[in-house]
């Protein structure tokens, strides 16, 4: 027969320091749900991320997190911290995912992976001519057909399930590995000591000096290193940007909007994903591009894209014979300068203006 509800059960009973912790946890918990669910509310349609975005950027920061996460586990004894395992939850809850260079980075990574599963596969004029790239792995001079090589060979490697990591900048891939081991640590709790604090700073430090050797390796680094290789003259510049895009090889592109502008790969990356579009015309304009292949180019991606107003971009270039490409080259001299100095003084704007 059951016992009634006011009758003794056996087990350990619960005391009241328990039922005191569970209710403040429970509490805790209804508040966190309930200023989410505020927050959620606050946000303009305008501004709400499509679910496929959102799933895509949660999924890119699980897969970095779980890499660094088997990094460490590999190079730490943690075996006999039953308590260490999967490390997000403590780094969503100490607000760390929200930091804004990081949500930058990831949402630009995935912003520019759809770009690039959106581009149309163009048929070559000559079905027997190899591609840009390809053409320039053959090429004889050795030492451009070996930039072309190892860009090829860094796109085959970024797109294993582990190689995120390398991808990131080395700042960010620094800061994220003291965050998963930090968090390691606190999962750990009183059972390590001094002893578990040496080896995981040591195994990020080794980490570090690890991404910092294969730097060379990132798409970016490579796609740069070949420009650069291949030297290209302002009146190239136009023939190689459209071949890059009909070839759909995105890095190459942004490397040579880049190397055309004297610009870093991230501020040209930042031209590319700008659903306006209306900077990366005026820097086009700049270069020198002409109005069809500016055309081309932007109506490329405008169909990759539907975020992109069609109707905004036509009315846009339209428009650019009567523009002074004095325009484009201040906003490529803003770009080249440094982005913290860029930031602090936006900071300051919206201080002031608030």
């Amino acid at each position: 027969m059951a016992p009634g509800p006011f009758e003794p059960r056996d087990g350990p009973s619960v005391g009241a320091p328990d039922l005191r912790a569970r209710a403040a946890a429970a509490a805790a918990h209804a508040r966190a749900l309930r200023e989410a669910t505020a927050r959620d509310l606050a946000i303009p349609e305008a501004l709400r991320m499509d679910e496929r975005t959102r799933l895509a950027l949660r999924g890119m920061l699980e897969q970095l997190v779980d890499s660094l996460e088997r990094s460490l586990f590999a190079a730490v004894a943690l075996q006999g911290f039953p308590g260490v395992g999967p490390t997000l939850p403590l780094l969503q809850a100490a607000g760390l995912v929200a930091d804004p260079v990081l949500v930058d980075e990831l949402l630009a990574r995935v912003r520019l992976d759809q770009l690039a599963e959106g581009l149309p596969h163009h048929a070559p004029d000559d079905p027997t001519r190899p591609s840009l790239l390809n053409r320039l792995a053959d090429h004889p001079a050795p030492d451009l057909a070996q930039a072309a090589r190892t860009l090829l060979l860094a796109e085959s490697q970024a797109r294993r399930p582990d190689a995120g990591r390398w991808q990131l900048p080395p700042r960010l891939h620094a800061q994220l590995l003291w965050w998963v081991a930090a968090a390691m640590r606190e999962q750990a709790g009183i059972l390590a000591g001094t002893t578990l604090d040496e080896a995981l700073c040591a195994a990020v430090r080794a980490e570090i000096a690890l991404a910092d050797r294969r730097s060379g390796e990132q798409v970016a680094a490579a796609a740069l290193a070949l420009v650069a290789a291949l030297d290209p003259q302002p009146h190239e510049l136009p023939r190689l940007l459209l071949e890059a895009l009909r070839d759909r090889r995105v890095p190459l592109l942004l490397a040579l909007i880049a190397w055309g502008a004297g610009i870093a790969y991230a501020e040209a990356r930042g031209l590319l994903l700008d659903a306006g579009a209306e900077r990366l015309l005026l820097v086009l304009h700049a270069l020198a591009v002409p109005r069809e292949g500016i055309a081309e180019l932007c109506f490329t991606l405008c169909n990759a894209d539907p975020r992109r107003d069609l109707a905004a971009l036509a009315d846009a270039i339209d428009v650019l014979p009567a523009l002074d490409p004095a325009i484009g080259r201040e906003l490529i001299a803003q770009l080249q300068l440094d982005p913290e100095f860029r930031m602090a003084r936006a900071a300051i704007r919206r201080g002031q203006a608030g």
